[in-house]
């Protein structure tokens, strides 16, 4: 399954697509404040993604809206799951982040199909915590 295909039907509360996540350099040396913390966030969805974790993404790593839209056709965390059963492995590579109060970007590079693609990864600060609400690409 295509990167695109996975993120994507995931953050558009279709499903998570079939693809298990790995990340490469979750931040850069120089990556503080909110970068870093994006960077964390996108190296735990991989390391949950990785470990079959789907209550963790739901609870810990999608914004509750997403988790909302995801309950509405099923429960988050068996949508996710069954997507996760059919993984195959791919590296996301943060390369620019940007934030603006409570809302903030993640450009992340993958390979897709042996091609290097960007996609935007959408997050919003909730409590606190930095959560994905969205993705294009």
């Amino acid at each position: 399954m295509h990167v695109r295909s996975l993120i994507l039907t995931a953050f558009l509360a279709l499903a998570l697509g079939g693809c298990s996540l790995t990340q490469k350099n979750p931040t850069t040396p120089k990556a503080a404040g909110g970068a870093k913390a994006l960077g964390q966030v996108i190296s735990n969805l991989s390391k949950d993604a990785s470990g079959n974790n789907p209550s963790d993404i739901c609870q810990h790593i999608l914004a509750s809206s997403l988790v909302a839209r995801l309950n509405s056709i099923g429960k988050c965390s068996t949508i996710i799951g069954n997507q996760l059963n059919t993984a195959e492995s791919f590296t996301l590579t943060p390369t620019k982040t940007g934030v603006s109060g409570n809302t903030a970007t993640a450009i992340v590079q993958s390979v897709d199909n042996g091609k290097n693609r960007l996609y935007t990864v959408h997050f919003v600060k909730q409590a606190g915590t930095w959560k994905i609400t969205g993705l294009n690409g």
